[in-house]
């Protein structure tokens, strides 16, 4: 059985094997489910203790929960805390 070639080249250079995330896409990572943060934001839509809606180029992502708060905002990345319970994908 042959190898690919590829697939090794990748494994050597440590780059990640998978979906190329650039196109767009925005990136969610979540520390339990006590802190959120989401890159390729484009602005916050609502902004509630119990929910906040935050706009991307591809879609608005919802997240609800208890004491919800942003801890951070930049130009394409905001942070959330507070106790996350539900996220919804609206495209």
């Amino acid at each position: 059985m042959q190898k690919n070639k590829n697939t090794d080249n990748r494994k050597q250079r440590n780059e990640p094997i998978g979906l190329d995330f650039s196109a767009g896409y925005p990136m969610i990572e979540m520390l339990g489910n006590r802190r959120i943060s989401l890159e390729g934001s484009t602005g916050i839509l609502l902004y509630e203790s119990e929910n906040i809606k935050v706009n991307t180029n591809k879609m608005v992502i919802s997240f609800f929960g208890r004491e919800l708060s942003v801890r951070c905002i930049s130009c394409s990345c905001v942070e959330i805390d507070g106790f996350v319970t539900k996220i919804d994908f609206l495209t």
